[in-house]
């Protein structure tokens, strides 16, 4: 493989690709001929005002379809610098499918670190995508190979590990490459989506996870990038499951193998925010199937409400964030917490604290009533176990703003407490 630091030269980038299948994808497909590549090398990255003045230009030169792809280009780079950084998207070529599925930097960092830990120095990333994990898992692999089915995925990957000496990137079939009798470590992320959406069930993901931990018994090591959503029934016993999420937003779950989960067996938490990477054990769980351990509701409300982090409640943590904190749910069955304890160190990490200032019935005219009387002009609304459409119920309940109103931001959550519906207005809580 080329080993030449980006940007490559058409004549390097011909020597990457140069065993692939034809690109399917238009617009790679022209950004990929020798004129195609120029321009990109000559525009890699323009702000979006400058970007209007140079496609306006080179419409005046070239094909309107390949000044067309160029553009997209630069609307996915410039949509890639939050997910794997600004330097690294303004070099990288990206597919609008790709970039949407790519794992994000901070998050593929944290997996390649369980690699190392490891000591892994030979290792298969089965559909590597555009490479977003690759490239983080190649820098510390010296034996190191990218697989996709997908040309222009493959050929995006080629492109974008082009740095890293000891990667190489195949196009080809999961099928055909686990084909080989002894296999390194493996890497994998199943495809989930079909030309009708999303596919819910692990058994018609493509390669099917049943047919990925076949493949694990073959391998020393096993990592497999999943939907967070992912049923736990499905999981394996002896694996360990973490779900993760970045600035509260839960974006995938992945599985280990015993010999990349020095934790051990069971499930966890990796809660990101910022530079900040937080992991919090679920202590109940042994195996990742496990259901969870459910709370008895609290007696009443406390002096708080805890909105805890997604990948919190997905791993089934509440009980150990609840024994923490001498908190309970709002409801049976509600993720929403209340106590009296404000969290400190990790556990104020892993959920919002908010002072519950007021509780009201769940009803229109009450809620407006009080909102009036607030002289609210903004209304944010959290919502658990509660059938309502928000932006509906806050048209009704929001007062008609007059001219001598200053503004007013007022937080409620529309959630069950004890079982009946309620309306709990809220006030964010500093630090502790």
């Amino acid at each position: 493989m080329v080993t030449a630091k980006t940007p490559l030269s058409f004549t390097q980038l011909r020597q990457l690709i140069a065993h692939f299948p034809p690109v399917e994808d238009p617009m790679v497909a022209a950004l990929i001929t020798q004129t195609g590549w120029q321009l990109l090398q000559d525009h890699p990255c323009p702000d979006p005002i400058e970007a209007a003045n140079i496609a306006k230009y080179l419409r005046q030169h070239y094909p309107p379809n390949l000044v067309a792809s160029l553009q997209n280009q630069w609307k996915l780079r410039e949509k890639a610098q939050e997910k794997i950084g600004t330097a690294a998207a303004s070099n990288c070529l990206f597919t609008r499918d790709g970039l949407e599925q790519a794992t994000r930097g901070i998050v593929a960092r944290q997996r390649a670190k369980r690699f190392a830990a490891a000591a892994v120095t030979s290792l298969i990333d089965l559909g590597c995508g555009i490479g977003a994990d690759s490239r983080e898992l190649a820098r510390s692999c010296p034996d190191f190979q990218a697989i996709d089915i997908s040309p222009a995925a493959a050929t995006c990957a080629a492109i974008n590990l082009s740095h890293l000496p000891g990667a190489k990137v195949m196009c080809a079939s999961a099928e055909q490459v686990v084909a080989q009798k002894t296999l390194p470590a493996l890497f994998v992320d199943p495809a989930r989506r079909a030309a009708t959406g999303r596919v819910l069930s692990p058994a018609s993901w493509s390669p099917p996870l049943g047919k990925v931990l076949e493949w694990g018994k073959r391998a020393p090591y096993l990592a497999v990038k999943m939907a967070p959503g992912i049923d736990l029934v499905n999981l394996p016993a002896g694996y360990h499951a973490q779900w993760v999420s970045v600035a509260g937003d839960l974006v995938e779950c992945a599985l280990y193998s015993p010999g990349l989960a020095p934790e051990g067996a069971g499930r966890s938490a990796l809660v990101i925010h910022g530079d900040q990477v937080t992991q919090y054990r679920c202590t109940s769980a042994r195996n990742p199937a496990e259901s969870h351990v459910q709370v008895p509701q609290a007696a009443r409300l406390g002096n708080y409400l805890f909105d805890p982090d997604p990948a919190i409640i997905r791993a089934g943590i509440l009980p150990d964030l609840c024994e923490r904190l001498e908190a309970a749910p709002v409801s049976t069955g509600i993720a929403y917490l209340t106590g009296n304890t404000r969290p400190t160190g990790q556990d104020a990490l892993a959920l919002r604290c908010y002072q519950i200032l007021e509780t009201l019935p769940l009803k229109t005219k009450t809620v407006s009533s009080y909102l009036r009387s607030l002289q609210a002009t903004r209304l944010d609304v959290l919502k658990r176990g509660v059938a309502l459409d928000i932006a509906s119920w806050r048209k009704k309940v929001m007062p008609k703003k007059q001219r001598e109103w200053i503004p007013h931001t007022v937080t409620v959550a529309l959630t069950r407490v004890g079982g009946a519906h309620r309306c709990l207005v809220l006030e964010e809580a500093g630090d502790a």
